[in-house]
């Protein structure tokens, strides 16, 4: 009995206890940085390494649940890291989870920052990892395919080459000046390669009207936001990084020897007068085609003589040095870098060095009072190749000796004549000059105010002055100044950009409401000045361009203004609705020194509106374990463009000459002159009605997020000269008449495959297209020209006759009266039996079909690699320089060496070719109209291309090593940058801008890099 007893007891205090242990616990799941709460979270309770109970937090993230001391409570939300929780004795559980992907980004937009989940517009984001990825001299080619919509190409492969950024297709017919960069606050004039990546925290491209619409009539064709480093809480951090490496040609162009060259040029010469030159290869016949150089190179057993390696610097070395300081102790924050950098050229005497420093201040005097300023200085110097360097390099007799028995470049003179008859392209590398150095100097200074919380009031002033000079000076030892005894020229020009901005934001929220207000003031005032001096006959070279006043000759002696001011008010109001809601307007009044004063304001209004579905309550938990993120956004905005010439409203006068007491001239002005323009004081502000739809999606915990945007721009007032009677006295006058549409898609996709402790593989890929058309233009007229029509884009259009093939032996020659086999032929398109202006038609395009990049990241343990590519596809390009270079004939330009596609030229055995037969003289294509190149589409190519850009493998030295050597990080790389180009382009690179490929003054090289980085 005593033993029951026993037990009952023991098992009822067993019951108490459990009981005594089992508790309600009561919590809240909130966001660790922002600490918002977030509703609907999963609860999970693990008692014994089991679950037990599953549930949803309410719509405040709040729970209740009745669990044991030692149970574990894990809690998940899509976007976070999961968090586990063991109870203890506490019965109040506040949990703080941290974002596991972007939905907490902040994102600076116009006139401050947003989350990225609140985003209602489309902005693209790109890091400074990604940029500073793969070196470059110009910031805007780091930028190249980056984000969707951003279409980036370079003029030149030469370095410091400048870039031409286009966002989101066409956007004017004839007023085109790119985006609009904002530094720090600061509006930049011109290009961006001034500033130093390594400085860069982050860039955003503000693509739609909501986003850039603030910025009313400079956000025509976009804007770029450009934030850099500011110095952050904490001790002094000193970083470090370089490379160094060499750049090897990567020939786009092989041409013939010295053998093959012979018979090219013995066929092209028997082709155009056979009776003259007698039987080719025959010493008589020789002795009329080469000269006595080329004669002994032939007699050598065809010594071959390599021009392309003389003008070349192979292995030329590329040398880039960083170092940063930053102190943020203390209430006084500072942030210094300076870099160095210089890439010599792969052609001799080329090249890029620049020279920057970065300084920034914030100084926090009181607790509602902050002062800013920074200031950047940039000096950069670049040598650039000489108009048709590289191509007569190409072009050179391989039998013609580069250099004369003293070792100086060889010119061949006429001994009758005296003149020279052969101009060496080496002098051109050696003895001319073409120098462009500027100095550019971005500065801002800010003071803000909070006298109630929540309230700032912020000013701002920020300036950014550029100067650069051009000197130019051709020796007598070159074709250019031989005869005018050395040409030379300094260009100069120098901008100045002052923007005051002045700003006032107050944020308030009540219950489930959230508010953001902003006002604001600014003006902006830019001047443009310009002098351009040339002269000839320079009694010595010694000097040069150095002292241009000691030419005999003055050819010009010019200068020129262009001057604006825009005044402006803008407001903006972001309100939320439990976080889920957001609703943005904007609206901005910009007056504009360009217009009238009946047209001179103009007011541009913004709405955009984003639903965050994942934040609905119907979305249940169960749903939330694969859909991470869902927000649909759309928007709707005018944007102005004031891109016109400065004095379009004003009648220009010009110089003339009037007679006076019947003999005599005086000097005056003509009203019309021979510009003919008529001022127009009623033209008006071009404006962009533009609607934007984008969605945001990500799954399972962010491993893969997808952005789609799709856009319509309709652009009305668009400027274009109207033809006058020729009664007026004047040829045309600016109007607002025109109009034009573009719509196009951006997609951007990210995706993580892997993700382990030790092994990680991300991968990106953005793609984007667009298609701009006109829809009207002159009253009573749909067309200009052929390329300049409605139904066709504004630019980029090729017209020309339509490439038939060759003719052949036993064709009918009915289009081409005195033409031979070998020819061109040129397709009759009307069909009315000759070649007319009227069988012209679009025969290409320039515009890409679509465009992006694909990027890739493996990652194990401390090793990384690093893959990115970019493409284009669908775009043609007309490629005259590849033409020239293929074809022997001196009305097209070449009586050198060829292509080895060249050689592949028609005979009268080998017809199955599409290289027409040579001619030295060009007599037979000069009755077609135009003939090859610049006359059919035998020049257009497609350009559509894939690149490899860079390819990156990078080492993290360990943390344990780090310690003991008291460094805070160490990363050491090697990198080759433009390994591989994929194409059907047979040109130096289409991935350069210019749709008549008139930018191939450069080769193609690699560049093989080793690098570190360095953190104190």
């Amino acid at each position: 009995m005593r033993k029951l007893l026993l037990i009952i007891v023991l098992f009822l205090a067993g019951l108490i206890s459990a009981h005594a242990q089992q508790r309600k616990i009561q919590g809240a799941v909130k966001d660790s940085q922002t600490k918002e709460p977030l509703p609907f979270a999963t609860i999970a309770l693990e008692t014994g390494g089991k679950t037990v109970n599953k549930f949803a937090a309410d719509a405040k993230g709040n729970f209740s649940v009745d669990a044991t001391v030692g149970s574990i409570i894990e809690v998940t939300y899509t976007g976070y890291e999961p968090q586990k929780v063991t109870v203890g004795d506490s019965t109040n559980l506040n949990i703080m989870l941290k974002s596991s992907g972007n939905l907490a980004e902040v994102v600076v937009i116009a006139y401050g920052k947003e989350k990225r989940k609140d985003l209602t517009s489309s902005v693209t984001t790109i890091s400074a990892a990604e940029i500073n990825e793969m070196p470059s001299t110009n910031l805007a080619t780091a930028l190249a395919s980056r984000a969707p919509g951003l279409e980036v190409h370079s003029s030149s492969t030469q370095p410091g080459a400048s870039a031409t950024v286009n966002v989101r297709g066409l956007n004017s017919i004839s007023q085109l000046e790119g985006p609009l960069y904002i530094v720090d606050g600061v509006a930049l004039v011109g290009d961006i390669r001034n500033i130093n990546p390594s400085d860069i925290e982050s860039v955003e491209v503000l693509k739609d009207a909501a986003a850039a619409g603030i910025y009313g009539s400079r956000a025509a064709e976009g804007v770029i936001l450009i934030t850099t480093k500011k110095p952050k809480a904490g001790a002094t951090s000193v970083n470090f990084d370089m490379y160094t490496g060499i750049q090897v040609n990567n020939p786009a162009y092989q041409m013939l020897g010295a053998q093959a060259y012979s018979t090219l040029k013995r066929t092209a010469y028997q082709d155009a007068d056979p009776g003259t030159f007698g039987a080719p290869g025959t010493d008589t016949a020789d002795a009329k085609i080469f000269n006595s150089y080329e004669l002994q190179s032939i007699k050598n057993g065809y010594t071959n003589y390599n021009w392309q390696n003389a003008v070349l610097n192979n292995n030329a070395p590329t040398q880039n040095y960083n170092l940063s300081v930053s102190n943020g102790t203390g209430s006084n924050r500072v942030y210094f870098s300076g870099q160095y950098q210089n890439q010599q050229g792969i052609l001799v005497n080329t090249g890029y060095e620049k020279y920057s420093g970065f300084l920034t201040d914030e100084t926090q005097i009181r607790s509602y009072l902050k002062l800013g300023a920074s200031v950047r200085y940039t000096h950069d110097i670049t040598n650039n190749p000489l108009p048709d360097e590289y191509r007569e390099s190409l072009t050179e007799s391989p039998l013609q000796p580069i250099y004369d028995a003293g070792g100086q470049p060889l010119i061949v003179i006429n001994t009758s004549t005296g003149l020279p008859t052969i101009f060496n392209p080496v002098t051109l590398a050696v003895d001319a000059t073409n120098v462009y150095t500027t100095n550019r100097t971005n500065a801002n200074l800010y003071l803000e105010l909070t006298p109630i919380r929540n309230f700032v009031l912020r000013s701002s002033i920020g300036a950014d002055i550029y100067q650069a000079e051009q000197d130019t000076y051709y020796s007598r030892t070159t074709g250019p100044g031989y005869s005018q005894n050395g040409v030379g020229e300094i260009y100069n020009t120098r901008s100045t950009d002052i923007l005051w901005e002045n700003t006032a934001t107050y944020n308030f929220t009540i219950g489930n409401h959230e508010v953001n207000l902003l006002g604001g003031f600014t003006f902006e005032q830019h001047e443009d000045f310009a002098t351009d001096i040339q002269a000839d006959q320079f009694p010595t070279d010694l000097l040069s361009y150095k002292a241009i006043g000691s030419g005999g000759q003055k050819l010009q002696d010019n200068s020129n203004y262009d001057g604006w001011a825009v005044q402006s008010l803008f407001a903006r109001a972001v309100y939320k609705y439990k976080g889920r809601y957001i609703l943005n307007a904007t609206i901005r009044q910009d007056g504009s020194s360009r217009f009238g004063a009946n047209n001179k304001y103009g007011v541009f209004p913004t709405v955009s509106g984003a639903w965050r579905v994942i934040d609905e309550s119907w979305m249940g938990y169960k749903l939330k374990t694969w859909l991470t993120d869902f927000k649909l956004r759309v928007s709707y905005g005018l944007v102005g463009n004031q891109n016109l010439p400065y004095d379009a409203i004003y009648t220009r006068y010009d110089p003339a000459t009037y007679p006076f007491n019947g003999s005599s001239v005086t000097s005056g002005y003509s009203v019309a002159g021979t510009n003919g323009v008529l001022g127009n004081t009623s033209l008006q502000w071009e404006v962009q009605h533009q609607f934007n739809a984008g969605t945001d999606i990500a799954f399972l915990n962010n491993r893969i997020q997808l952005s789609v945007d799709v856009y319509n721009k309709n652009i009305s007032s668009l400027l274009m000269p109207l033809p006058l009677e020729p009664s007026s006295g004047f040829q045309t006058e600016e109007v607002n008449v025109a109009a034009m549409n573009t719509k196009g898609i951006d997609i951007a996709l990210k995706i993580t495959p892997i993700q382990t402790k030790t092994f990680t593989w991300q991968t990106s890929i953005n793609w984007s297209k667009y298609k701009s058309i006109v829809t009207k233009l002159l009253p009573g007229r749909d067309s200009i020209n052929l390329a300049l029509r409605v139904g066709l884009p504004p630019s980029g259009t090729y017209v020309n006759y339509v490439y038939n093939g060759l003719y052949q032996q036993g064709d009918n020659f009915a289009l081409d009266p005195n033409g031979k086999p070998g020819d061109i032929k040129i397709k009759d398109v009307n069909g009315d039996g000759k070649i007319t202006p009227l069988d012209e038609v679009v025969v290409g395009s320039s515009i890409p079909k679509g465009w992006g990049s694909f990027w890739n990241y493996f990652r194990y343990k401390s090793i990384a690699l690093t893959i990115y590519s970019t493409y284009e596809y669908g775009q043609q390009l007309n490629n005259l320089t590849y033409t020239d270079l293929s074809y022997y004939n001196s009305l097209y330009g070449n009586t050198g060496n060829v292509t080895v596609q060249g050689g592949d030229y028609w005979t009268p055995t080998n017809t199955n070719t599409n290289i027409p037969r040579p001619n030295a003289f060009g007599t037979s294509l000069k009755t077609l109209p135009g003939g090859i190149g610049q006359g059919s589409s035998y020049s257009i190519q497609n350009a559509s291309y894939f690149k490899i850009q860079h390819i990156t493998l990078a080492y993290d030295f360990p943390s344990a090593l780090l310690d003991k050597i008291k460094v805070h990080s160490l990363n050491i790389y090697a990198q080759v940058l433009n390994p591989f180009l994929f194409t059907g382009y047979k040109g130096v690179d289409p991935d350069v801008w210019g749709a008549d490929a008139a930018n191939e003054v450069y080769p193609r090289y690699r560049t093989f890099l080793i690098g570190a980085k360095l953190g104190l």
